[in-house]
């Protein structure tokens, strides 16, 4: 019998590709989902708390993104490309969010996903602790069957 590794070995990277989207479409989804409710309660301050969750949430998925093993080829240009995409994702989501009853396109909410995606690529790019901490599997223990102790008579 013949077997082909190295087709085997692209299959297998092509599924390692695409499984690793799972997540960064899996927020983007809530996201989205989450953004189309009407805001009842809207109070007018100086600052707003709903930013630090933009600059939060759009951290988060700029750092998944960038994550992707297809940009984590290019550090700096996987860099650039995780912002520049989570960027565009916030324009459209805030664009989309206008047509939601008692919502509005809001520049400031789209700075704050702009910045929020820029400081948290940065930091996964320059921080080694907290990338390694990003990149460390979770490692679950398997019961193990407990020998029974066996009574001697």
């Amino acid at each position: 019998m013949i077997c082909n590794y190295k087709r085997m070995e692209a299959a297998q990277s092509v599924w390692t590709e695409r499984r690793a989207l799972i997540w960064p479409v899996l927020l983007a989804g809530t996201i989205t989902w989450c953004s189309g409710f009407a805001v009842v309660n809207v109070k007018i301050t100086a600052f707003a708390p709903d930013k630090v969750g933009h600059f939060a949430i759009y951290g988060m998925l700029a750092t998944a993104v960038v994550r992707l093993p297809a940009l984590a080829r290019w550090p700096v240009l996987g860099a650039w490309w995780a912002i520049a995409i989570t960027s565009a994702y916030g324009l459209g989501d805030e664009f989309r969010q206008s047509f939601t009853i008692m919502r509005l396109f809001e520049w400031a909410d789209w700075l704050a996903d702009s910045l929020g995606a820029g400081l948290a690529v940065g930091l996964y790019l320059r921080w080694a602790r907290y990338r390694r901490w990003l990149e460390t599997p979770l490692k679950f223990k398997q019961n193990q069957p407990k020998p029974r102790a066996t009574v001697r008579k």
